[in-house]
């Protein structure tokens, strides 16, 4: 299989810090001793496939129409120096899938900044016109304080009734563990959908697994669309009552049970306690 070039143009690549099946992440340097970013490359045999080149320029588009802290910045799109390729803040930090894996327990004291952050991000998305479409716990940066970064906004789409790359109605595209229903059927999506991903996200973050699980991905769908919804708090004793009782809310099957905006999420997870106790 090729491999990316050790360097882009004027860029050094330093070490790569994840991988996909189109793109990688690399660490790099300006003149390879200059101010250190991230650079997300095309693989080389993805390098000429007119999809994926459109979604990096869908993904930078829809980046300069955001501001704030607890999204990634990025800064420019490359496409005549090796592999086209993405430059971006770097932020290097495990995603949150990598930390949940190595135990929630060690998340707790700051798991209360973790989601203020994440529905931070989403508010601001939406704020914009935005649904993200694939918030998953490997789409978070988490830094050992617990401040967060949103990453990959390569499908976020217009929310409906707003004109956009893929109109009203986006094509029925995410990651099975944490779709919406409505999204799932392919219907036109609001930030509501984002909610239901946020409610599968908090989910595993108090129960190291999201809501459902499936012998494959259809029984999966099948499961977000109609299996009832699981009892967080029997996953996890230490979770409070009225999270428990959020997290219904949150993963309603129907838009309209659900909270209407991460605005009104925000607000609520002001007022509630995740943990009884709260302690790593």
């Amino acid at each position: 299989m090729p491999r990316i070039p050790e360097t882009l143009g004027t860029l050094k690549l330093v070490r790569q810090l994840g991988t996909g099946r189109h793109c990688q992440i690399w660490e790099a340097r300006q003149g390879g001793s200059g101010p250190a970013v991230a650079v997300k490359a095309l693989v080389p045999e993805m390098a000429s496939d007119p999809a994926q080149r459109q979604l990096l320029k869908h993904e930078l588009k829809v980046a300069k129409s955001l501001d704030h802290p607890t999204v990634i910045r990025i800064d420019r799109l490359v496409e005549d120096a090796g592999p086209p390729h993405l430059v971006m803040e770097l932020f290097p930090h495990d995603n949150l899938k990598k930390q949940i894996a190595a135990g929630v327990e060690a998340l707790a004291p700051k798991l209360q900044r973790i989601v203020t952050e994440i529905a931070l991000a989403l508010d601001h998305l939406h704020g914009r016109g935005w649904v993200h479409r694939d918030l998953k716990p490997d789409n978070v940066l988490v830094a050992p304080d617990g401040q967060v970064k949103l990453i990959d906004l390569a499908i976020a789409a217009k929310a409906a009734g707003m004109l956009g790359l893929f109109g009203a109605k986006p094509p029925a595209q995410g990651t099975p563990s944490y779709m919406s229903p409505e999204q799932i059927r392919g219907a036109s999506l609001t930030p509501r959908s984002d909610v239901y991903s946020f409610g599968c996200l908090l989910f595993e973050l108090l129960t190291g697994k999201p809501p459902y699980s499936g012998v494959n991905a259809n029984d999966l769908l099948n499961k977000h669309v109609s299996a009832p919804i699981p009892a967080v708090e029997a996953a996890n004793r230490n979770v409070t009552t009225s999270a428990a009782d959020y997290m219904r809310r949150l993963l309603a099957k129907k838009p309209g049970d659900r909270p209407a905006s991460m605005k009104q999420v925000l607000q609520h997870l002001r007022t509630i306690r995740l943990l009884e106790k709260a302690t790593g």
